[in-house]
This record gives C-alpha cells, sequence and structure tokens, in this order.
C-alpha cells in the first residue's frame, strides 16, 4: 500500500525569503541524472509536487495559445498539475556537474510486476471531470508520457537495489492526482486573480518562503507553483516539509519570482490573449 499523507501548510516563522536562509535565491540552474538511483547509489527522500498557474502558463509564449490546456474551457483560474518529482533533498556529486539534484528516466527495476504496464500507458491516467480539472496538459496535451518516462519511471526505486516494491505506473498516476485534488489552489489566489499579490503572502498562502517555490516571467507573471513533501518508508507521498534551499529554492527554473519579483501577477483567463488576434496574444505574453 502506498501511503499519501496529506497535510495543511504550517506557516513558518519568516514569510518573507531572507538572504541568510537562502543566499541564492532563485539564481542557480541544477541537474538530474539518468537512472539516478542506481547511478548515485542512493534511493530519493523527498517528493516535488509542480503545479501550473494556467493563464500565467498560457500567456507565457505566443504558442502556448495551441495547446488544449490553453482552451476557452480549460483555461481556467487554478492550480492545475505538471507532475510529481522523486528527488534528493540534498544533491549528490555526479557527472562532474555541481550534483544530482533528482533521478530522472530510471529502468525498471527487478520487483516490478509483469502484470502492469512499465511503457506509457494513456489508459492509466484517471479520466473523467475532476481529472480534466486537476490536469488538463495531462488529459488535453498527453503530458503524462513525459512526466512517466522522465519521472514516475523513478518513483518505482525506494532502494538501490530495485528489490523493494514501490510504485507501479497506475498507482504513481492515482497518488499524483489524489494529491494535486487534495491540495486545491489558495484562496488567496483565487481572490488575486486578474492582478498582483505581494510576493510575501503569495509565499505565506504555501506557509511561507521555505515551504514553496514560485516561477514567473521577467515581468513576475505566476507560471509555477512547487510544493515538497518528505517521502515515506514505503515510498509515498508524507507530510509537506521545507524545500531544500540548494536544489529547489535557489532554482532558477523553480522559484525565479523570489528572485525578480516584489509583486506578483495572477493573471485571468482573459488576460491570456490566446482568445484574441495575434497580435493582441503576444503582446500579453510579453
Amino acid at each position: 500500500v502506498i501511503a499519501l499523507v496529506l497535510a495543511r501548510p504550517v506557516a513558518s516563522s519568516s514569510p518573507v525569503e531572507s538572504a541568510s536562509s537562502c543566499p541564492a535565491v532563485g539564481t542557480k540552474t541544477h541537474f538530474g541524472c539518468d537512472d539516478g538511483v542506481r547511478a548515485t547509489r542512493r534511493a530519493f527522500d523527498m517528493w516535488e509536487l509542480a503545479r501550473a498557474w494556467t493563464p500565467g502558463f498560457c500567456a507565457s509564449a505566443p504558442r502556448a495559445c495551441e495547446k488544449g490546456e490553453c482552451a476557452r474551457s480549460a483555461a481556467e483560474p487554478a492550480l492545475t498539475l505538471h507532475g510529481l518529482w522523486p528527488s534528493y533533498s540534498t544533491a549528490t556529486k555526479s557527472d562532474g556537474r555541481d550534483g544530482c539534484y533528482w533521478p530522472q528516466n530510471c529502468v525498471k527495476p527487478s520487483w516490478y510486476p509483469s502484470s502492469e504496464k512499465w511503457t506509457y500507458a494513456a489508459r492509466e491516467i484517471p479520466s473523467g471531470a475532476a481529472a480534466e480539472r486537476i490536469a488538463p496538459a495531462w488529459t488535453r496535451d498527453g503530458l503524462g508520457a513525459h512526466e512517466w518516462a522522465k519521472h514516475g519511471t523513478c518513483a518505482s526505486w525506494i532502494d538501490v537495489e530495485g528489490t523493494t516494491r514501490g510504485m507501479t505506473q497506475r498507482e504513481f498516476y492515482n497518488v499524483t492526482f489524489a494529491l494535486a485534488e487534495a491540495l486545491g489552489t489558495p484562496e488567496v489566489l483565487l481572490e488575486a486573480t486578474g492582478s498582483e499579490l505581494s510576493l510575501a503572502d503569495a509565499q505565506q498562502a504555501f506557509g511561507g518562503a521555505s515551504k514553496v517555490a514560485l516561477g514567473c516571467t521577467k515581468s513576475c507573471v505566476l507560471l509555477q507553483v512547487v510544493q515538497c513533501f518528505k517521502r515515506t518508508p514505503d515510498g509515498g507521498v508524507g507530510e509537506a516539509e521545507d524545500c531544500p534551499c540548494v536544489g529547489v529554492r535557489d532554482s532558477r527554473y523553480d522559484n525565479s519570482c523570489a528572485e525578480r519579483c516584489e509583486r506578483v501577477r495572477v493573471l485571468s483567463p482573459e488576460q491570456t490573449g490566446c482568445h484574441a488576434d495575434i497580435a493582441s496574444r503576444v503582446a500579453s505574453a510579453r
């Protein structure tokens, strides 16, 4: 049985990221490593849940409007699923880079049952109205194929030998969707839709600066939210925990809002430009 423990964010004592707590916040580029559990001889110990602010994503580049998740019927003001990622709370030196921060593209472990699909199987993804709402990029644009190959395969590895049972593809999808649905979208983001809020208020909606990484465009449009969770002994998703400074909060990809923005713009579907003419679309994406 794969554990899924859901905990409400607990406010940190200091909601605003200080230079002393994470001096390089939002400025670094990190890498994962292929077949990382075996390559580093180290099982992952943390999960990252990444969710997109859909209107922000849709306005991020003109071609984004061509995605199914950006259709008028799908681009709701809400956090929607990007992916659930096995990760390391501290990096392991690997491949001559500054470290391996997450395992990716893992091979099939020996425990994996022959009755379960290892190659991507779209039919295993949850379906129905709730799934469409939670994960339009998965149900409309096939994001699950990338997410399973790169990240989900490593959810099957909870020991370095690949003999201890982790998640099957079906279980990985079920846990991922259940976590995203249970967390929902903070009310403060819904209230700020179409306008903006302070970086501190956006961080506090998830428990404070240590509990979340927020990705923004150069013009401080909210794109993505990353939260961190403990890995339970059986490989499941445990309680929410602080995201490590090195690897998550100092990541340019994950936490660019904290590096460049005092205020964060929370776009509405009408502000994406996806349903306007091309000129308006390009202007809205800048």
